[in-house]
């Protein structure tokens, strides 16, 4: 195995969580900000000279977007956390040596494949086949998702279902509790 060298730089979902609560609301706070110098305008109290020509549902409108793009970011970055997890779990298990059956899984595919190792088809595979009752299947519909988002949302996609935020939550969530079992 070629050792891969580790930043530490990856983000655990809680905190991936914590921070999009922190914008959901600094996005609200905003929003009031910005109504309330429209509703009660003063030199003073202009938050943002785009805002006054907009009628409060534009606004609305606005932060709905903000919102909605947020969700789409902490989506990207979810399935992103979710990726290095899973890759850094891969590369501790074929270090150690891991006498388990997705240690001696992984173990094989580094022969095979050296660092050329597939997350997709080698790593989430490899999980498919030791733990049947398991959310990868759900992860590699959430790849599809980053995919899109990652490339430029230029295609109409069709995933079968719609991901929220709550939804890729959930399905990284269990990938982690199926992992570190």
């Amino acid at each position: 195995m070629t050792k891969i060298s580790l930043s530490g730089q990856e983000k655990s979902i809680e905190f991936i969580l914590s921070w999009y609560e922190d914008q959901v609301e600094a996005i609200n706070d905003f929003k009031k900000k910005v109504i309330s110098s429209i509703l009660h305008p003063s030199s003073s109290s202009i938050v943002n000279k785009k805002f006054t020509a907009f009628t409060i549902n534009e606004i609305n409108s606005y932060f709905d977007d903000s919102k909605s793009e947020l969700k789409h970011l902490v989506c990207f970055n979810l399935i992103s956390a979710t990726e290095a997890f899973l890759r850094a779990d891969y590369n501790r298990r074929v270090e150690k040596k891991e006498k388990t059956k997705i240690g001696r899984l992984f173990k094989e595919i580094d022969k095979n494949m050296g660092v050329k190792v597939s997350l997709e088809e080698d790593i989430i595979e490899a999980w498919k086949s030791v733990k049947k009752k398991t959310p990868f299947s759900d992860f590699l519909g959430l790849l599809k998702y980053r995919h899109w988002l990652a490339h430029g949302r230029y295609w109409t996609p069709k995933f079968g279902r719609n991901y929220s935020f709550d939804i890729a939550y959930e399905i990284v969530e269990n990938v982690f509790k199926v992992v570190l079992k």
